[in-house]
């Protein structure tokens, strides 16, 4: 990308400790936030059950989606992915990292969209969940991205 169209769009920020690129989107986050947006994406995509990792296995997660790699993996999480490398970290032809940074990174969006008002934001009682539409175009539904699942490889403790 051009450097003047790099940062056309609005970039997402709740403190510096990370600071990322993907796609043409640069965001800063807060350690809090950073480390919470990890863990649902690790949740998503069936690595992790809801509510089961600890400290040093989000710590692990972090550094992975942060750096791209484990270098000293300080949980038994960080363990199983460095043991069980591409039979999880390049899952079915998919790759974890790609995933984990795609959903983190899409949550940051909707939240920037979020802020600037661009959004509408419906609560559907049949799906449990909320459905996002571009302000005034509820033809249009902002769904998560079609991803893949790591249920058969999903760390278990």
């Amino acid at each position: 990308m051009t450097p003047e169209g790099r940062h056309a769009h609005p970039n997402y920020c709740s403190g510096s400790d990370y600071i990322l690129e993907f796609r043409s989107f640069r965001y800063g986050f807060n350690n809090l936030d950073f480390r919470q947006r990890v863990e649902l994406a690790a949740v998503e995509l069936d690595l992790v059950q809801p509510g089961t990792l600890d400290e040093d296995e989000c710590s692990d997660l972090v550094q992975l989606v942060a750096s791209g790699a484990i270098d000293y993996p300080v949980s038994s999480l960080g363990d199983y992915l460095h043991e069980r490398g591409d039979d999880v970290l390049m899952h079915n032809g998919e790759c974890l990292i790609y995933w984990l940074r795609e959903l983190v990174f899409r949550g940051a969006w909707l939240d920037q969209r979020l802020l600037e008002d661009q959004l509408e934001v419906v609560y559907d009682e049949e799906r449990g969940g909320f459905i996002y539409y571009p302000k005034g175009h509820r033809s249009r539904e902002i769904g998560p991205p079609p991803h893949p699942s790591w249920r058969d490889v999903r760390y278990a403790k």
